[in-house]
């Protein structure tokens, strides 16, 4: 099996290729660190989680990000040169389409290069801590340098049992017939400064404001949910409902329902009718969270 070291830096430059596409720009990788996350990861501080499956080896990856770097990203993509700022509801919805998507690719070729299939591989934004992999995680970091001078940070954590999976994988034929004939390593020698590969500019595309970029996520499928109300009860009174029984949910009549895009509440509206069938009319663009 490949050096995880080696693999880091492959999956980084992985993600360079993905975030370059999604912003228009030239993006390189530069050289991955190792910095080992020491305990358990928390989902609720400056960073944002994506957990990525690997379904062919049973194995989870945890990529994450700044949130600081993601509002500037996001900037970019709707057509500006500067951060959002604080990501709402809508911008958060974008930041996690794009997490998702470099997450997922870093995680393709992981498998690529391991020779593990990647069929089923996918990544969501997480949000809840117990849900991630338990420490401890080796972990590495690595800055994507992007033509007009920002350079965000992305770092990926192996946990012990994605190392336990990544060694019973088996190694690429390729590399293992590389391996077989190889002559013997030379003496080690003192390394030599990093070195980035030069950036060459692109030609940029004219798009009218907030319409930048967004085309290359249209297409992708999102859950939509109308939440009418909610309730909380005691089992005992779940096991006893019947054809027929009453229960209350938390709003009145007269109040808004929530709309929710991939777990993010996104607008609020009232419920209508269209064509025999329930309907939502949009009364509220990304409402604050009360």
């Amino acid at each position: 099996m490949m050096q995880i070291d080696n693999l880091a830096d492959a999956m980084f430059a992985a993600a360079a290729t993905v975030l370059g596409r999604l912003v228009e720009q030239s993006a390189v990788a530069g050289a991955g660190m190792r910095a080992d996350h020491e305990g358990s990861i928390h989902t609720d501080g400056d960073e944002l989680i994506a957990l990525a499956d690997i379904p062919s080896i049973g194995a989870q990856l945890v990529v994450r990000f700044q949130r600081e770097d993601l509002a500037h990203i996001v900037g970019l993509m709707l057509g500006g040169e500067e951060s959002v700022g604080e990501l709402g509801p809508m911008q958060l919805s974008i930041a996690s389409e794009t997490v998702s998507q470099i997450a997922v690719a870093m995680a393709e070729r992981l498998a690529d290069d391991i020779g593990a299939g990647t069929a089923g591989i996918h990544a969501e934004l997480c949000s809840d801590a117990t849900l991630l992999p338990p420490p401890p995680f080796q972990s590495y970091s690595a800055p994507v340098q992007l033509e007009n001078d920002l350079s965000p940070h992305i770092a990926v954590d192996f946990a012990a049992i994605t190392l336990s999976k990544l060694g019973n994988a088996e190694e690429p034929p390729q590399a293992a017939a590389s391996a077989a004939t190889a002559k013997p390593a030379p003496a080690p020698v003192a390394a030599a400064p990093a070195q980035f590969a030069p950036i060459v500019p692109t030609q940029a595309k004219k798009t009218p404001a907030g319409q930048a970029n967004l085309d290359l996520v249209h297409d992708v499928p999102l859950q939509v949910r109308a939440i009418l109300g909610k309730t909380v009860m005691q089992l005992r009174d779940v096991v006893s409902l019947q054809q027929g029984s009453v229960f209350e949910l938390d709003k009145l009549a007269v109040d808004p329902i929530d709309i929710y895009v991939n777990n993010i509440l996104i607008a609020r509206g009232e419920v209508v009718v269209v064509d025999d069938k329930y309907a939502v009319k949009i009364s509220e663009l990304n409402p604050q969270v009360g």
